[in-house]
């Protein structure tokens, strides 16, 4: 009988098997997992433990306005959003009309805009004092609001505009890649088969497009759920506004830990509806090129055009010239106020704390999986923060948060966690320690394990495995999950707004204090700070990418 040839495989395989106790991932793994779920999950589990039984079935009017009212504005904006991210990407990816290689990738850019600052510029631009209103009062020869009737800005119906004009980008990227790539065999196989037009749309395109919109929207439904500043200054009772109300307003933890528990179980179900979509959607496809794009000319080439040109106009072109407009005519009023330098230089140090710190977490926990594979749950258990809305989180995070203020001072320590840059750090690390895992764990899942095995056969050590070789595979990755950390962190406004030190402003919080005083006019540079240090950073992300 022939001897079997021994691979390196098999002596990797059989270093592996010797009784070796590899303390470095499950430490790691388990460290970083208890910090970010178990922590805040044990300070949630606390609060609830406050009120009857019988409290947890009875709400108050206000609490079934709140649940009436998110119900509303979630089916409004997952309609709208859905609406405008599916038809844009159908336009852009099937068909060519002028301007359309601009506005493909112009349809991003309403998302560097956060959802309060959109909610903050609509309110101030559809005024009764606002130039949009007092351009139609000219133009019509009316003096007061009792000659004409205009839309109410602050209202559900303006909520549910105004964050599905900044959302629908979610879908628009899903959908996108479908139509542009992986479906695209089929929209030919379709087109030669006779189907065009609205039937090629309809029959072809929304089932094509389905799990990429279910993913979409999945997102979007967290990004309204987390919303405390746009709906709140235009008027409505959402879920994160009522938690806010009670806890701060009224100090009922309980009651606020009810509706959280609600607002987690709603959470919970939309992520469960969109796992399987997303996973038809990532999953593997075969593409056939460059697509061959329908040419469109005409009525169908102005349809095409204002369809896809129009969510960039008013979702991105007319706000930010509009606060270009009100920096410039209060920077000619006033004198300038160095506490926005201040605000500025804080928003910096913020994200790049918190992006420094997701990072370094996210390769540890990824190189702790890499060594030890059957620690691969810990990946998916540190993303659930991501998921939750940073009210809830917050408030999980207030029983800690206390408890670490009262060990402190029975050890003698004068220090206090509570309301300090550190609680604020890590509430956001908490939020978004999910992202920088996911990345860097993709990344290195390009790294053949063949490597892994031929550098233990050389004898390599794990730390210097990690050092030499893993860290360098998933630098990418652990980059592009930094800058998206950092965009989100200088648009964060919910946990910043709850956690902040006294005399601590980021450009968020001044922009959302000078709004809530109804002089958002002197926060449109606070405004254009957000937008310049999210653009900037979402520039380098489209470089990286």
């Amino acid at each position: 009988m022939t001897p079997r040839t021994t691979t390196p495989a098999d002596q990797a395989g059989g270093a592996s098997r010797r009784p070796r106790l590899r303390l470095f991932p499950w430490i790691t793994a388990l460290a970083i997992v208890g910090l970010v779920s178990l922590l805040p999950a044990l300070g949630f589990l606390g609060l609830m433990q406050g009120g009857s039984g019988a409290d947890w079935l009875r709400f108050t009017d206000t609490q079934l306005a709140a649940m009436r009212e998110t119900g509303l504005l979630l089916a409004g904006v997952i309609l709208l959003a859905g609406s405008m991210g599916l038809v844009s990407a159908w336009l852009v990816s099937v068909y060519e009309f002028p301007l359309r290689r601009w506005l493909e990738t112009a349809l991003v850019l309403p998302l560097a805009f956060p959802t309060y600052l959109a909610a903050f510029v609509a309110v101030d631009l559809l005024d009764f004092y606002g130039p949009v209103q007092s351009l139609w009062r000219w133009m019509i020869g009316a003096k007061t609001l009792r000659d004409y009737s205009f839309f109410e800005t602050r209202s559900l119906a303006g909520a549910v505009v105004v964050m599905a004009l900044v959302l629908f980008p979610y879908v628009y990227i899903s959908c996108r890649l479908v139509f542009s790539h992986g479906g695209r065999n089929v929209i030919d196989a379709a087109r030669l088969l006779g189907a065009k037009g609205w039937r090629l749309f309809l029959v072809i395109g929304v089932p094509l497009a389905w799990p990429a919109l279910a993913a979409g929207l999945a997102l979007v439904v967290l990004e309204v759920i987390n919303d405390i500043g746009a709906t709140q200054h235009m008027g409505v009772s959402s879920f994160s506004v009522a938690i806010s109300d009670l806890w701060l307003n009224r100090g009922d933890l309980p009651g606020a830990a009810r509706l959280s528990g609600m607002l987690i179980l709603i959470v919970a179900a939309a992520l469960f509806l969109a796992r399987p979509k997303m996973r038809a959607h990532h999953a593997p496809t075969r593409n056939i090129g460059q697509p061959r794009r329908i040419r469109l000319g005409g009525i169908g080439a102005g349809f095409a055009l204002v369809a896809t040109a129009m969510p960039v106009l008013v979702g991105f072109v007319v706000p930010t010239a509009f606060l270009i407009s009100r920096a410039g005519q209060y920077a000619a009023a006033q004198k300038f106020d160095p506490d926005f330098l201040a605000a500025a230089r804080s928003s910096l140090v913020f994200a790049l704390t918190v992006a420094g710190v997701v990072m370094l977490l996210g390769a540890l926990l990824t190189i702790a999986i890499r060594i030890a594979p059957r620690l691969s749950p810990a990946a998916r258990i540190a993303a659930i923060g991501y998921a939750i809305p940073g009210t809830v989180l917050v408030l999980a995070l207030f029983p800690v948060f206390r408890m670490a203020d009262a060990l402190l001072a029975h050890l003698g320590l004068p220090l206090i966690l509570s309301g300090t840059f550190a609680a604020m750090s890590f509430a956001l690390v908490v939020r978004f320690v999910g992202i920088g895992a996911g990345q860097a764990g993709l990344a290195l899942r390009r790294l053949p394990m063949t490597i892994d095995w031929v550098a233990r056969v050389h004898g390599m050590k794990d730390w210097r495995l990690a050092l030499h070789v893993h860290l360098p595979a998933m630098m990418p990755g652990l980059m592009l999950g930094g800058t998206l950390v950092f965009i989100d962190t200088v648009k964060e406004l919910p946990a910043t707004l709850l956690l902040r030190p006294l005399n601590f402003e980021t450009l968020a919080t001044r922009a959302y204090a000078q709004a809530s005083a109804g002089t958002f006019e002197h926060a449109a540079l606070e405004s254009l700070g957000i937008l310049a240090l999210s653009g900037a950073a979402a520039l380098m992300l489209t470089r990286r990418t």
